[in-house]
């Protein structure tokens, strides 16, 4: 997982991601399995040990954080955006989680509407990571792709959110998961950006990218917009998820180590 063209970045900084992706797909792939039938049937010790991986994992954004204010000052402001991304986004996760174990919160349509509430976090979360993104690749991907591309994938996820709205659905769910499903469509649009801007180096981040929509399109059509329980969906999930995470806080370090100009 060490980005191309970073021999001078510590090695700690890309193999505890890689270590911890491990971890996760591990715990989820023996959780699907049965092997981990006691943490399966106690999902708050499940939810536990993936918030405690989740927090592990920002660790490292702060110490990619701080790598790069004392090596690499000129992109301080693209790695605090990528750390607070994932920090808001970790917040995201805890409500997932539902400890509370709150179902049909918001209204009877949505089983799992505990999941919108989620959106106050990953939103603004993910909106962070777009803006890194975006000063990144600005000075290499010309505005006209950029902002063409925005339009496409908003159009997508309109599009997506229509059909998958359930009739009967509060405003509040409606707005909430309306302005995310388009939000977290142009993921995949910064992973374009990022693969023209960065080449090879950024490949990775762009895979991490277009895993966040991969991910959340899961969520989406199983869990928050369908009804019922699908515990190896969740397994899924969580392992695209974290992986998604994993790949993307690599970004402030593959910009720094590709020589690419970030314009405020």
């Amino acid at each position: 997982m060490q980005p191309a063209g970073a021999s001078q970045v510590p090695r700690s900084l890309w193999l505890l991601p890689g270590v911890l992706v491990l971890v996760a797909g591990g715990l989820q792939f023996f959780a699907w399995l049965g092997a981990a039938a006691p943490l399966v049937r106690d999902q708050p010790a499940l939810g536990v040990i993936e918030m405690l991986l989740l927090v592990a994992l920002l660790a490292n954004g702060w110490r990619i954080r701080q790598w790069i204010l004392a090596h690499r000052p000129a992109h301080a402001a693209l790695a605090t955006l990528v750390w607070l991304s994932l920090a808001l986004c970790v917040l995201g996760d805890l409500v997932n989680r539902n400890f509370a174990q709150q179902f049909f919160r918001h209204e009877a349509v949505i089983e799992h509407s505990y999941l919108v509430d989620s959106v106050w976090f990953f939103f603004p979360g993910y909106a962070l990571w777009l803006v890194a993104a975006w000063l990144a690749t600005r000075a290499r991907v010309p505005a006209w792709l950029q902002a063409g591309s925005l339009a496409v994938g908003v159009l997508a996820g309109v599009a997506t959110f229509q059909s998958l709205a359930l009739p009967g659905m509060s405003a509040y769910s409606t707005a909430l998961t309306a302005a995310y499903t388009v939000l977290i469509s142009l993921m995949a649009v910064a992973a374009l950006w990022v693969a023209i801007a960065l080449g090879r180096a950024g490949v990775a981040v762009a895979v991490g990218a277009v895993l966040a929509t991969v991910a959340d399109a899961l969520i989406g059509q199983y869990w928050l917009f369908g009804s019922g329980y699908y515990p190896g969906i969740a397994y899924l999930n969580f392992a695209v998820y974290f992986l998604s995470q994993a790949l993307v806080q690599q970004l402030p370090l593959v910009v720094a180590g590709s020589g690419a100009p970030v314009r405020a």
